[in-house]
């Protein structure tokens, strides 16, 4: 009889973890779907090709609309953040003719808040020739009203201004 009952109960519980293992997990932003790291990693990839074709065209009003007020930057060259009216000066002073970015990750720290991080390269004019400039970035984006700004961003060059390294795809030999 004890035996029956174990058995019984190992399939009741068993069946009832399967049942759970199935459940979707609450998304930290709506109680009704689920937001996988893909999904976040989709929307803000969206956002930040936003900001930089902003920063490109020097459209004011897209960056107004994506940087917080209290936006502001920080980089190991410099000793405090650099405010945001003064990174939007440096930003529109250069000659940015395209961009792009790769191993994005987004991350959700609670329901207002998402960590970004990725490398980045940009083509820049100076000085009448092309250069390339590779950048590891990580933004903190945060939820305000129905949109998202970021409120922080943290920029280091790649080591000596490198193009950053192409993704190497594994081939089983390394």
């Amino acid at each position: 009889m004890n035996v029956a009952r174990i058995v019984l109960f190992l399939l009741v519980g068993g069946e009832a973890c399967a049942v759970f293992a199935q459940q979707d997990l609450p998304d930290p932003h709506s109680a009704h779907r689920v937001v996988t790291a893909t999904r976040l990693v989709a929307v803000f990839a969206g956002l930040e090709k936003q900001w930089l074709e902003a920063q490109q065209h020097k459209d004011e009003s897209v960056l107004g609309r994506l940087l917080g007020e209290d936006f502001q930057v920080w980089t190991p060259s410099v000793s405090g953040p650099v405010p945001r009216e003064q990174w939007q000066q440096q930003a529109f002073a250069r000659q940015l003719t395209s961009f792009h970015f790769r191993q994005m990750a987004a991350r959700s720290l609670n329901e207002a808040t998402v960590a970004v991080s990725f490398v980045l390269s940009e083509n820049v004019q100076s000085g009448g020739k092309p250069t390339v400039e590779g950048y590891f970035v990580v933004d903190i984006w945060s939820k305000k009203d129905e949109g998202w700004v970021c409120t922080d961003r943290y920029v280091s060059p790649l080591s000596n201004g490198q193009t950053p390294a192409a993704d190497v795809k594994p081939n089983g030999k390394r």
